[in-house]
Order: C-alpha cells, then structure tokens, then sequence
C-alpha cells in the first residue's frame, strides 16, 4: 500500500473519530444548530447536570472523611478511600436518576426543586451504609461520616444552583432596567415639544389639569409660554418659562431655534383670545408650517391650522 492511501485512511479514520466526539458533546451539552433559524439557548444540558452532581458525590465522601478524622485521615489506605469514594458516586447517581433530580433548571430553582435534592441526599447516604459496612472489614471508617455528608453533600448541591439563580435573576433585572430606560427614552422622543399661549392663570390651570395628569391622554412638553401681557415676561409657571408676548412669537421661535429647540405646535390655553390676535397666529403657523391648537374647554382640544 503506498504513503498516499495510508494517509487518506488515516485522515478519514480522524474524521470519524472527531464526529463521533462531536456527537458525544451535543448529547451532554446543548449546541446551537446553524442550519436551524431559531438557534437553541447555550445551557447546559440534563445529561451534564447528572454528571456534575454525580462527581460533587464522589467528592463528598473524601470532605467528609477528612473533616471527621482530621489529620488520622493518612491512616487510610487510598485504596480504600478511593473504593468508599467511587461506590457512594455509583449510588448517588443512580438516586439521582431515579428521582430524576437532574431535569430541574437551574436559573428557575425554587423550594420544590431543593427538595427532592435534599431527598435524594439522605436516601443516597442510608443506602450507602450497608456497604460501607461490608468495605470496614478492611479499616474502620466512623459511622458519622455518612451524618456529616448529608450536610456536605446538600450544601455543595444547592449552593451553585441558587448561585446561578441569583446570576440570572441579575441578569433578567439588568435588562428590566435597560428595557425601561429605553421605553422612557422612546417615549420622551415621541413627546412633541409644544409652546403655550394664555394667562397666567390659564396656563396654570392646563398644566394643573392636563399636562401633569397622568390620567390624561394627552402627552405635551412646553417648552415656553407667550402671555397676553408683555409686564409676564421673564416669570415663569411651574417652571415654564414666560418668554414674551404673543406678538413675539417670531422672536421667541428663533431664541429657542439657537437653544436646539424646535417646538412643531402652539396651544392657546386660554378659552377665549382677541380675534385680530387669532388670525396673526394662523397666519404664522401657516407660514411656519407649525400645528396650532386650541384649548375650548376642560381636556378638548381642537386643532385651528395645520
């Protein structure tokens, strides 16, 4: 057979034995699929919950030996440890299959989730007793090991569960958050930027009435106020400023113009208004292209010239 044919069956024999690894992972971890259009959550799969939990057992009855003898732990054999070790790590995953302890999700963990855990915890430890009886022929191992790892066991069980729990609801409230910020942002885009015209004491009562009301359907953000009177100016009415008077609204758009501020609507708060004054307020929303409304009475709106 020559060089060449040998490397080809070697590469191809390469190629199976990376799929079959490939494959091997998909079934203990999820894999976003790319020829899907919906791509599958990167969470952990069942298989490797069982796994993990199935190696925290194994683990368990090494902490727990070695916190109940201390420093006499050297007197066993390793042998026999690692023996005590992978039989508990049998039994538990076992239980732990049985109960199916392994198909809760993490991120949702709740009181009913830890309880068949903790369950699963106690089970697998009287379970175990009997044959941890029959390995003690070879040396002794205190029967208080087994009490001690109930509570080992369960606690390095739980805890990364609720620590992940705890990640993911800080994630969720994280993106609540941005989620709110922008819908307020959107929403303070979508606000249009108006100028008030009326009385003091008219203006006062829109602003009262519908401008602070969340009740009210009608979103504005006045961005100043043209008095009737001229001796106004300069005050200012829950914070809105009175920029002149009606005859300045010419004046007071450019002002606001050189502020980057561009009001595409007028309000005349007030209920009734000069006629002469009306027709000057039409004739410059017509020229400006501006929206000019009206405000007949409590919450109407009526609109004069678009």
């Amino acid at each position: 057979m020559s060089l060449e044919n040998k490397l080809s069956k070697f590469g191809k024999w390469l190629d199976n034995i990376s799929k079959k690894c490939g494959d091997l992972l998909s079934v203990i971890f999820v894999i976003k699929n790319p020829k899907k259009k919906e791509m599958q959550s990167p969470v952990i799969s069942t298989y490797s919950i069982l796994i993990f939990d199935s190696f925290i057992a194994f683990l368990s009855i090494f902490i727990s030996i070695h916190l109940r003898v201390g420093m006499d732990f050297l007197d066993y054999s390793p042998v026999y440890i690692i023996k005590n070790m992978l039989v508990f790590g049998l039994v538990s995953s076992s239980i732990f299959l049985f109960l199916q302890t392994y198909q809760s999700f993490w991120k949702y963990t709740s009181v009913e989730d830890i309880i068949p855990v903790f369950f699963s915890v106690i089970l697998s430890n009287i379970i175990f007793f009997p044959l941890m009886m029959l390995m003690n022929q070879e040396d002794f191992l205190p029967y208080s090991v087994l009490v001690i790892n109930v509570f080992v066991l369960a606690i390095i069980l739980i805890i990364p569960r609720f620590i992940t729990k705890i990640l993911y609801n800080s994630r969720v409230n994280k993106q609540k958050r941005i989620d709110a910020l922008t819908k307020i942002e959107e929403r303070a885009i979508e606000i249009p930027e108006i100028l008030l015209i009326g009385s003091p004491s008219s203006i006062d009562i829109f602003l009262n009435e519908v401008i602070s009301n969340d009740d009210i359907q009608f979103n504005f953000e006045p961005v100043g106020i043209l008095s009737l009177d001229q001796l106004d100016t300069g005050r200012a009415i829950k914070g809105v400023p009175i920029l002149g008077s009606v005859r300045q609204v010419g004046y007071v758009m450019k002002t606001l113009a050189q502020d980057g501020v561009f009001p595409r609507q007028i309000m005349i708060a007030e209920k009734s208004i000069h006629e002469d004054m009306k027709k000057f307020l039409i004739s410059y929303a017509q020229e400006k292209g501006i929206l000019l409304m009206h405000v007949f009475h409590k919450y109407t709106f009526n609109t004069v010239m678009e």
